[in-house]
């Protein structure tokens, strides 16, 4: 299995040029079972809120139908209603892809920054010196990596102190 491409810090300070890009991502699934987890909530959320949607829309159209055209209006309603309800499912089908893409994708930018700064923190355990966490521009956890990157530091100069 191939890893997220995580910088470690360790290389010989070499910044990337203007208008590359630092990190590439290798894959989106970092975490399975939290992007699972957070795809299918805002799948299920996105699901009720579009079955509440569909109903308020088709009941709304129904009734405007019927006031609007009368009677010639009514004869033709259950061909409407075939053609409302298939459009309104297409359309709601696709937004709902979206909805759970969008969620993996945005659960990446956790998933992926906690896996780098859990990786950090097991090097640090093990002893490792020059340690350090650096993580995406748009990726979540920034704040604990630099927590995680000042213990490193002070590790480092705590173990230069006794050498």
């Amino acid at each position: 299995m191939s890893e997220p491409s995580h910088d470690r810090g360790r290389g010989a300070g070499l910044e990337p040029l203007p208008g590359f890009r630092r990190f590439r991502r290798r894959r989106i699934v970092v975490d399975a079972r939290y992007q699972l987890r957070a795809g299918i909530l805002v799948g299920a959320v996105a699901v009720v809120l579009l079955v509440l949607l569909n109903l308020a829309l088709l009941t709304q159209g129904r009734d405007s139908v019927r006031t609007a055209a009368g009677a010639v209006a009514h004869a033709a309603e259950p061909r409407q209603d075939v053609a409302s309800w298939t459009l309104l499912l297409l359309g709601s089908g696709v937004f709902l892809v979206g909805v759970v893409l969008v969620g993996v994708l945005e659960s990446h930018r956790t998933a992926g920054a906690a896996y780098a700064i859990r990786r950090s923190v097991d090097e640090l355990r093990e002893g490792q010196p020059g340690v350090r966490v650096r993580l995406r521009r748009g990726d979540h956890l920034q704040e604990l990596a630099v927590a995680v990157n000042r213990l490193a530091e002070s590790i480092d100069a705590e173990r230069a102190g006794r050498a």
